[in-house]
């Protein structure tokens, strides 16, 4: 089977018979299938290269297109894959397969004719523009123009060597050439190689006529002047009339002897001497002077055999480097600054950075406006080293040689010549391609021309002597906002968008300004949500590019196609391994990572070529660590992706795992110890990549990899309050099968049950349990303190009875392990209103933690004793007790549990009337939520700063707030509770309002959420919140059987409460002191039994026996 795609599309059999029916989308399908032959191509990707943004009204068009091709090719040629479909016919089958094949193979072929023939070959495969019948299918037209654009490089490429090779007659080249030029008429790098094709084979008039036209387009449609490459081109033809065939045909004879005639007319005699137009002669001197007196940059130039120059001066057109940019300049005012002091004393100086960084715009807005000569010579055009020098001396204003010219002084000598006696400012742009050329020619210019100043732009250093180097970063989250919303404004008029939309975008997107522009061109039809939700296939999205900008600046993934493809080999491995990572590391995880394997060189040399490249990015220490390493996402996902097609993913990924491994499970018990903050440090260093391993692990699944990686982070996810990022984890981790007596497997199910254990809407914790005790004989010592702690813990609140942790607590275990039962024992004694036994197991716990050093257990153990020394009424002890719990946990940097201590401190404050210290405690608490936004933790603020507002005396703001923070989502852990008190702040701030029917719905939901959460400090408030509405429609006796409930279910009221105060008070007023004691009584006898909802149903005095 043949697939023609270069072309219109056809798929031919053995025979030369069509196989595919009529049908754009039908071709199409087949189309994007070859393009991608043998390897499989998603679902959605195929969906969106057939129908764009206008996806099928059926679900199953895309299937049923499958069918039909099938059906057409044989179904075995088209298979089903995991998420998609995939083409199963040979590279070699498809013409666009086979072109790419010969192009790369003509580039490493060292014989100069097979080279040719290579490239010959390839461009015969084509019958025509790419894709020709598909334009109306979304994926086709820029598939076509990067076909287009690859056609067009081996045309020009083989232009070249024709000459260069001497090679007779234009061959086929000139004709693939005018295809293009009818396709591109704008593109200037083949405009000039036809011409010189054309040159070459005697055909002059023809080539200047094609640069000509090539000049007239680029006015008539863009307003702009041609680049140097083709201006140096038009000046050699027009000053060089060869013929005959070939590279060294000669000149045409002089008019008569001794005298030559230039193509203005003006003589020039046989010494040498030149007459300018309407100027004056200077016998012998070889130099020309123009009648004005100066020459203007834009003149054209002529050396006749005896190299005397003659200058015809055209109108002054302003140089593209000074005229009036076309777009605002946004951001870089540091870059701008720095480069402007460097540039009165240093002699080299090149502003470095990836792709798209914005280097080439940067230099122009330093240039611009500069009190000195600058010339631009814009090296991007140039496909070889050849015509550099030439390109120089074109754009710094000096004389040509003609093509071909042997005899007269080398373009090197010329160029120095005519910098010379110029104090001049010269600016390289695009250096990265031709490095080493261009590295050799700057270091020889500033040896020998003083008066000269280069500021050059490239991916990577030139790395000559004295060379002051110029990295740019991103633009920060300001800069990079208001260039995505300036871009966009200009394609799309009253452009709006969600400000913390444009952040992700622009993060995403690395700061970097290219692509930031590519997404804001998207406005067009995409508002700035839908473009971040598509930036998961940013190469597909990032597509439109100005049509005038260089080939490689029209789409994300032509900006990094051309960084890529100037790496050598070893470098382009180095970098698809290195895009494993998540993140910064250390050049240690590179060596083991990447290192592995048939790497041809030394793993650090080839990382310190990325940095040079500026592929990846190189961070220093600011303390004396050690150097970072981290490639921009985009880099990261595009080097992804070649590894994948390289085929090394598997065993990169688990390299990964491994080196992940090593870091972490020896650390492991450090976290419950004195140095557990250096040891969390390691941990967030690695994080992002602790994240990306364990996604990996159990997407494409590795169970020993994946209950490992878990086992060895859960602890610190615990200790910096991520339970619930961890029980997401556990979720995933626990449906693989682990191997056969895995430890790591027991550690994940016993730190689950312990985070389950206290919620007891959660289902899981029994079965976990189960688990973990069945394995407990098979398991090395020493155990992980989870496993032995997660049996006691989970039986105590199952079943009441805590005695087992109290085994634990007095027996001869270690340390910590006593300090964590007391604990977990306390938090039970706690939720069963054993108020004393709570506060003697937090005694032992508290030094245990402390002389072990572990701030984690220390900072909870402190909180729960000003918990209670708040419930006692001592708000002095209460404060300083948060106060060092704050303090602990920030030290831990857990982000979870820091905003709940402030709020407590805020609610201590604002409950004993100090509006200045609870405002305080607000502010560092909408500070801490601002920088680390925490849905969950949110949610829980925005009700403790309404009950703050209420104490202060605002409870319509109180109910306000609460109704702009309304939600009953969020995890299941912890549901209840979460319920429960949003119905609380809520009914105690329509109590202050006066509308006690509406306080009473919202209690009698907060009583009936509590008693099913079996959370006795909850039901405690709940009692509480609705006693005080019994006082306030006069029911004094049920008021009292509340309180008595709330001291049975917390084991106290809370006397530093002064709402709970006043209606104890108001009990006590209305019933006398025996009275209200009897009721208490009451309610503390029923409580087990009965809800804590604000009307009596005759529940209390029967479940009583006193009714």
């Amino acid at each position: 089977m043949e697939i023609r795609l270069l072309g219109t599309v056809s798929a031919l059999d053995g025979s030369g018979t069509e196989l595919l029916p009529a049908g754009p989308r039908l071709r199409g399908l087949l189309a994007r299938l070859a393009l991608d032959a043998g390897h499989p191509v998603d679902a959605g990707t195929l969906v969106d290269a057939l129908w764009g943004p206008a996806p099928p009204s059926t679900a199953n068009a895309l299937q049923s297109l499958v069918s039909r091709l099938r059906r057409s090719l044989g179904a075995d040629r088209v298979r089903s894959v995991p998420g998609g479909y995939r083409l199963d016919v040979g590279t070699g089958a498809v013409d666009a397969l086979r072109f790419a094949a010969l192009r790369r193979d003509a580039g490493a072929e060292p014989d100069r004719a097979r080279a040719r023939d290579l490239l010959e070959r390839a461009l015969g495969l084509w019958s025509g523009p790419a894709l020709a019948d598909l334009r109306e299918v979304p994926f086709a037209g820029p598939a076509a123009a990067r076909l287009a654009e690859a056609r067009a490089a081996v045309a020009e490429e083989l232009a070249r060597r024709t000459i260069d090779d001497g090679v007779p007659g234009p061959g086929a080249v000139s004709g693939v050439l005018s295809d293009v030029l009818t396709e591109q008429p704008l593109r200037e790098s083949s405009a000039v190689a036809l011409a010189r094709v054309l040159h070459a084979t005697g055909h002059r008039a023809d080539a200047l006529a094609v640069l000509d036209r090539t000049r007239s387009a680029l006015a008539e449609e863009l307003g702009v002047d041609p680049g140097p490459e083709l201006r140096a081109a038009r000046t050699e033809l027009l000053h060089d009339a060869p013929s005959g065939n070939g590279p060294g045909a000669g000149r045409a004879p002089a008019a008569r002897a001794g005298t030559a005639v230039t193509n203005g007319g003006t003589a020039v005699a046989a010494d040498g001497t030149a007459v300018a137009d309407g100027g004056t002669a200077v016998p012998g001197a070889g130099t020309a002077v123009p009648g004005a007196g100066t020459a203007a940059h834009s003149a054209e130039t002529a050396m006749t055999r005896a190299g005397t120059v003659v200058t015809r001066a055209e109108p002054a057109v302003t140089p593209r480097h000074r005229a009036p940019a076309l777009t605002s300049f946004v951001g870089r005012d540091d870059d701008l600054a720095r480069l402007r002091s460097l540039l009165p004393s240093a002699r080299l100086i090149t502003v470095t950075g990836p792709g798209g960084a914005g280097k080439t715009r940067v230099v122009s807005e330093v240039v611009r406006d500069l009190d000195r000569p600058v010339e631009v010579a814009e090296l991007a055009p140039l496909a070889g080293a050849e015509q550099l020098a030439a390109t120089v001396l074109h754009a710094v204003g000096g004389p040509d040689l003609a093509l071909g010219d042997r005899t007269g002084p080398d373009t090197l000598t010329r160029l120095r010549s005519t910098l010379a006696r110029r104090e001049l400012l010269l600016v390289l742009d695009n250096c990265e391609h031709l490095i080493d050329s261009v590295a050799g020619l700057v270091d020889d210019l500033l040896g020998t021309v003083p008066g000269l100043t280069v500021l050059a732009t490239s991916r990577e250093p030139l790395g000559v002597p004295g060379e002051l180097l110029h990295p740019l970063g991103a633009l920060d989250d300001a800069q990079a906002a208001r260039l995505f919303t300036d871009r966009a404004a200009a394609v799309a008029p009253g452009f709006t968008a969600d400000p913390a939309t444009v952040t992700e975008i622009c993060r995403r997107l690395d700061g970097q300004p290219l692509p930031i522009e590519l997404a804001a061109a998207r406005a067009r039809t995409l508002s700035a949500r839908e473009i971040a939700d598509r930036l998961a296939d940013r190469f597909r999205l990032l597509v439109s590019g100005s049509r005038t900008a260089l080939p490689r600046h029209q789409t994300l993934r032509a900006v990094v196609d051309w960084s890529w493809d100037l790496l050598g080999g070893p470098e382009r491995v180095l970098a698809g391994r290195f895009g494993v990572f998540a993140g910064p590391v250390e050049a240690n995880a590179v060596e083991v990572v990447c290192g592995a394997g048939d790497l041809d060189g030394d793993p650090l040399g080839l990382l310190d070529s990325l940095v040079e490249k500026s592929l990846v990015v190189a961070t220093q220490d600011p303390d004396g660590g050690p150097t970072r390493y981290r490639m921009l996402e985009t880099i990261r996902e595009y080097a992804a992706a070649r590894l994948a097609e390289s085929g090394e993913s598997g065993p990169v990924v688990r390299a990964h795992a491994d080196w992940l491994l090593a870091v972490l499970e020896p650390g492991e018990p450090v976290l419950r110890t004195r140095s557990q903050l250096d040891r969390l440090a390691v941990l967030r260093r690695v994080e992002g990549e602790a994240f990306r391993a364990l996604d990996r692990a159990v997407t494409d699944p590795r169970p020993a990899h994946a209950h490992r990686l878990l086992a060895a982070v859960s602890w610190s996810w615990v200790i910096r309050g991520e339970n619930i990022a961890l029980l997401h984890w556990s979720d995933l981790v626990a449906r693989l099968d682990p191997p056969e007596g895995e430890p790591a497997a027991t550690t994940n199910r016993a730190i689950r049950a312990l985070l389950l254990a206290g919620y007891v809407a959660v289902e899981g914790a029994p079965a976990e349990i189960d688990a973990v005790e069945a394995a407990l004989p098979g398991l090395p010592h020493p155990r992980h303190p989870a496993v032995v702690l997660a049996g006691p813990a989970a039986r105590a609140f199952s079943s009441g009875d805590r005695s087992e942790l109290g085994a634990l607590v007095t027996g001869d275990e270690a340390p910590w392990l006593r300090g964590a039962a007391a604990l977990l024992a306390a938090v039970h004694a706690e939720n069963e209103g054993d108020i004393d036994e709570q506060r003697a197991y937090l005694r032992v716990a508290h030094p245990l933690f402390r002389a072990v050093g572990d701030r984690y257990g220390l900072g909870l153990a402190v909180a729960s004793l000003g918990e209670l020394e708040d419930l006692a009424g001592n708000g002095e002890a209460a404060c300083a007790a948060w106060t060092e719990s704050i303090a602990l946990t920030a030290e831990l940097g857990n982000l979870d549990d820091l905003p709940h201590f402030r709020m407590q401190l805020a609610g201590l404050a604002a409950r004993r009337g100090d509006e200045s210290a609870a405002r305080e405690q607000l502010e560092l608490t909408e500070r801490h939520l601002r920088e680390h936004p925490r849905q969950r933790t949110m949610s829980w603020i925005d009700w403790g700063r309404a009950d703050v507002e209420r104490r202060l005396g605002r409870p319509a703001r109180a109910r306000t707030l609460l109704d702009e923070s309304w939600t009953v989502s969020g995890p299941e852990a912890g549901r209840l509770q979460r319920v429960t008190l949003q119905h609380l702040f809520a009914a105690a701030a329509e109590l202050d309002l006066g509308r006690i029917d509406a306080a009473r719905e919202f209690l009698d939901t907060a009583a009936d959420t509590a008693l099913e959460s079996n959370d006795g400090p909850v039901l405690g408030m709940a009692a509480e919140g609705s006693a005080r509405w019994a006082v306030a429609v006069g029911d004094p006796e049920r008021a009292g059987e509340l309180l008595g409930i709330a001291i049975a279910r917390r084991g106290t009221l809370h006397l530093g409460d002064p709402d709970v105060i006043a209606t104890r008070d108001a009990v006590v007023a209305a019933l006398g002191r025996g009275g209200a004691d009897t009721a208490i009584a009451r309610g503390r006898v029923a409580a087990r039994d009965v809800a804590p909802r604000p009307l009596r149903s005759h529940d209390v005095r029967s479940a009583a026996g006193t009714g």
